[in-house]
């Protein structure tokens, strides 16, 4: 036992040696430094870490003022205070209540507190703060760069991937494989990620800075039939108080379509009913789909085949198709329904159904892209959609109202180009983007089509169109808990799974 304890305190007196630690931590530094492309940042961080670990000259006179100055000792008590107070706060609004005055009042009470019994015991209260202080804020700022530049956390909230991904799979997202996104709202609470915990009017971010689009290097890149993780291209507007989501174009096409309205009369119905608000492209929600189409693929689906520069699909062994059930009797079609596994026995013996799959008898105007209820594209369905170009950074299109109804929001919404268009009395239509008068548009980013692979209850790129690259968040690796979120059971076989 003597041995195993001396064998133990050799091996923990070499992995905790300041000089063993100091080079780590300046090798990730570099590193880091490296990749982000801030050199300059090395002459402020490699200092610090030499010190922090080595000399302690910093740590040395910051006890010497604690104990020589009171006016310092109180003005770091009163920093230490309001940073506990704030971890405080938030534990308190999470668990208790809304973002409101209950966490002011929290904040305010534990510094003030905390103050005061510094102020009386002068040493005491400050040595127990700074210890939980450090910990806290050490924890939360690897946490933080784990999540943002490494590997995100995610849960499925919805089927529209079943068959790959089930309701209630916790997936882990790589970052590194195509490059980890530079946050463009760095003024953020840690992780959240749009709104604040049981408070979903309240924004957890801040737009007062802003970053424009900046992608590190990665390992690979997108690929055909990857599953990705992006921010919803139509979340940037949002309708906070409206019932059964806030996804603001597709309720703006749903009540055009519900009630034989324009979109103009929709709009200012949505307007007028409902509180409308605006979140920057990092924040918008996540979705997860699998790329079907690259930057510069003709995309066409065919009686539910998906063909890219008219080449079929590889089979996707995990795709799934929505069928009617229609009885053979009475000629009724039965209502879609999800049916568990062990509910199955209930339907054995039952009078014999066929299965009949929906295809080209179906059309979904004005639902789908290019959302026009006349001419050739009002015929697209989720079964027949195209043939349409996928944009791709540096090629051009002509600027025509047809390439305008699919493109257009590519240019104005995702590349921020300001679109004018003015009508001869001939029928002609000349586009001006930012003010000159052009015939043609060169695409700056690369974009990519998705679809869910439960291909009839997907919300995806046939709906909403192409996914710019600023939008891209991650690619989904691995399944590492499940549970049923009908049963609660653990699905102990899709644990620690690949997701192919």
């Amino acid at each position: 036992m003597e041995k195993i304890k001396e064998i133990y305190a050799k091996v923990k007196y070499y992995i905790t040696h300041p000089w063993l630690l100091c080079a780590l931590m300046s090798a990730l530094v570099i590193t880091f430094a490296v990749w982000y492309g801030a050199w300059w940042s090395l002459f402020i961080t490699l200092p610090l870490i030499f010190d922090y670990y080595i000399t302690h000259i910093i740590r040395g006179y910051h006890r010497q003022f604690i104990e020589k100055y009171r006016w310092y000792r109180i003005a770091w008590a009163v920093w230490c205070a309001a940073v506990f107070a704030l971890v405080v706060g938030v534990l308190v609004h999470m668990l208790l209540f809304r973002w409101n005055m209950p966490f002011i009042i929290t904040f305010l009470l534990v510094g003030a507190y905390a103050l005061w019994n510094e102020m009386k015991s002068e040493t005491k209260t400050y040595l127990w703060i700074y210890g939980w202080v450090h910990a806290i804020i050490f924890a939360t700022v690897v946490a933080t760069l784990i999540q943002l530049y490494w590997f995100q956390m995610f849960v499925i909230p919805t089927g529209s991937m079943e068959g790959t991904l089930l309701q209630g799979d916790y997936i882990l997202v790589d970052k590194v494989e195509y490059g980890p996104r530079v946050p463009m709202t760095p003024l953020s609470f840690p992780f959240v990620h749009n709104t604040m915990p049981l408070n979903d009017t309240k924004e957890s971010y801040s737009t007062s800075w802003e970053r424009s689009y900046r992608r590190l290097a990665g390992s690979g890149q997108i690929e055909r039939g990857d599953v990705v993780v992006f921010n919803f291209p139509e979340g940037d507007t949002i309708v906070v108080d409206a019932p059964g989501g806030n996804h603001y174009y597709g309720l703006l096409r749903g009540y055009a379509a519900e009630t034989g309205k324009s979109q103009a009369e929709a709009r200012e119905y949505i307007r007028r009913n409902y509180t409308i608000a605006v979140r920057p492209t990092d924040k918008k929600e996540n979705y997860i789909k699998r790329c079907v189409g690259m930057p510069g693929d003709m995309f066409e689906v065919r009686n539910g085949v998906v063909y890219t520069n008219d080449e079929c699909e590889k089979y996707v062994p995990t795709r799934q198709y929505y069928y009617d059930i229609y009885h053979k009797r009475s000629g009724k079609t039965e209502k879609e329904r999800l049916i568990a596994d062990k509910d199955l026995s209930k339907y054995q013996d039952t009078t014999k159904y066929e299965l009949r799959k929906i295809g080209e008898a179906q059309t979904d105007a004005g639902m789908l892209l290019p959302y026009l209820s006349d001419g050739p594209t009002a015929a697209w369905n989720l079964d027949n959609f195209g043939p349409v170009w996928i944009p791709k950074a540096g090629e051009t299109i002509k600027l025509t109202p047809e390439n305008m109804a699919i493109y257009g929001r590519c240019i104005t919404a995702y590349e921020h180009r300001a679109v004018k268009e003015e009508r001869g009395a001939d029928g002609s239509v000349t586009y001006y983007i930012d003010g000159a008068k052009q015939t043609e548009y060169t695409f700056l980013m690369d974009y990519y089509f998705m679809m869910g692979d439960n291909r009839h209850e997907s919300l995806d790129s046939r709906f909403w169109g192409f996914v710019p690259e600023d939008h891209i968040v991650g690619k989904a690796k691995y399944i590492w808990f499940s549970v049923d979120p009908n049963t609660g059971d653990i699905r102990w076989d899709r644990m620690f799974t690949k997701i192919e």
